[in-house]
């Protein structure tokens, strides 16, 4: 699934722990595609992958 700026995600960050935020820019596309993602707990933006995005918001 392709997610865009704006949109409220619930994702694993690196450590394996569900986080909520908003993404911020999107890099790539299909499944390599790699995004920016504002923590909404600690406002740090985090790079994820598609495949750590668990559903959106």
């Amino acid at each position: 699934m392709t997610y865009n700026q704006g949109q409220r995600v619930e994702y694993r960050n690196q450590q394996g722990e569900k986080a909520q935020g908003t993404i911020q820019a999107a890099q790539g596309s299909g499944q390599q595609t790699r995004y920016t993602v504002k923590n909404e707990n600690n406002l740090r933006e985090e790079q994820v992958q598609e495949k750590q995005i668990e559903r959106e918001l």
